[in-house]
């Protein structure tokens, strides 16, 4: 029987016209919503606590993706890459809805996975702010309590944060590299792009010492407890982060599991992170990894190549599958979900989180 949740959640932010937007998860609960048609389906479902899932919340990476199966959405800007279901199919990004009518919208999760608190804003200070490579940076933070002392970073490998963009309103989603600790410590590799807010930020006007707005952690992209299978992680760029994280939580608690890393940048001055990894490698007895550059040049004397391709051809002659986890742009991490479905891999053991197109 369907178990119907109504909340009240007025008609969203905007002076636009309200209409009831029914949300359905996976196991047939409903909750309906008002939304008016200056506000997205995912802000009015937080506005009556509802918090679905979402990361970037700019229409780059697909987190939000839904299915509208009844009543007119219009979507503004985004990647129409990144939904999970083509849009002539009702595909649609929550971040980027905006109800035209009363509508129906089916979710990809059941009600469980639907949180009713939002997350906690917190204080961190950032203590290590340095460029690694080209267009990448890696920064450090330590949390603080209300009274500025210290206090833990408490996270599941693979989950993100929210950072606010000092001097603006806006925020950018980003996963710890580091694991869980009582020192409150966090630290991110974060991709510089050209016009980035944050990017802009991090470049011209941060410095050590300063303070920045991070949420509590979210997001179900962590390790999936599967016995002994071998443990495979294709990272594109910054896509290392999250999987570095997992490696390293994998490290301090010893699982036996055997790993595979390839990480895949487009030029050599892309490079980061080996050090990280070369400490990963003298600790975990069974642990291969691979750096991989798209369009090498003479000053390159490391592999080459795509790591989607590597992945394939590997993953092809073993007897058994592993389960792969995957974190890039969006169009490596479609071209490794179609690699490995061609050569059998069930997509119950792939667990993948794309990159935020967002600037």
């Amino acid at each position: 029987m369907t178990e119907v949740i109504t909340t009240d959640a007025g008609s969203g932010t905007g002076d636009g016209v309200g209409y009831d937007v029914t949300l359905v998860t996976n196991d047939g609960v409903e909750s309906s919503i008002r939304c008016d048609s200056e506000t997205t389906v995912l802000a009015a479902a937080e506005q009556a606590g509802l918090i679905l899932k979402s990361a970037c919340q700019a229409g780059g990476c697909g987190a939000c993706s839904a299915v509208r199966s009844g009543g007119l959405i219009e979507m503004g800007d985004h990647d129409p890459d990144v939904i999970e279901v083509p849009e002539d199919e009702g595909g649609i990004l929550l971040c980027r809805s905006f109800p035209r009518s009363d509508c129906r919208i089916d979710l990809p999760y059941d009600r469980s996975k639907v949180v009713t608190a939002p997350p906690t804003e917190r204080q961190a200070r950032i203590t290590v702010l340095e460029q690694v490579a080209e267009a990448v940076m890696r920064l450090k933070l330590a949390l603080v309590d209300d009274a500025g002392d210290t206090a833990s970073a408490d996270f599941e490998s693979g989950q993100f944060v929210r950072m606010i963009v000092p001097g603006t309103k806006d925020h950018r989603a980003y996963s710890p590299a580091n694991v869980a600790n009582w020192d409150g410590e966090l630290e991110f590799f974060i991709r510089l792009l050209p016009g980035g807010v944050m990017s802009d930020y991090l470049v011209h006007r941060a410095a050590v010492g300063d303070m920045l707005t991070v949420t509590t952690a979210q997001g179900d992209f962590t390790l999936a407890e599967n016995g002994l299978r071998p443990r495979w992680f294709v990272a594109g760029g910054t896509g290392l982060s999250p999987l570095l994280s997992m490696l390293r939580r994998m490290a301090e608690w010893g699982d036996p599991q055997p790993v595979r890393l390839f990480l895949g940048v487009t030029r050599h001055t892309e490079v980061f992170a080996q050090a990280e990894i070369a400490e990963l490698a003298a600790v975990m007895p069974d642990f291969r990894a691979d750096t991989l550059v798209w369009h090498p040049d003479e000053q390159w004397t490391g592999a080459v190549g795509n790591p989607v391709d590597l992945v394939a051809a590997e993953v092809a002659a073993l007897d058994e599958w592993p389960d792969v986890y995957t974190c890039g742009p969006p169009p490596m991490v479609d071209a490794l979900y179609h690699a490995l479905a061609a050569v059998g891999v069930p997509r119950e053991q792939i667990h993948a989180e794309r990159f935020s197109a967002a600037i």
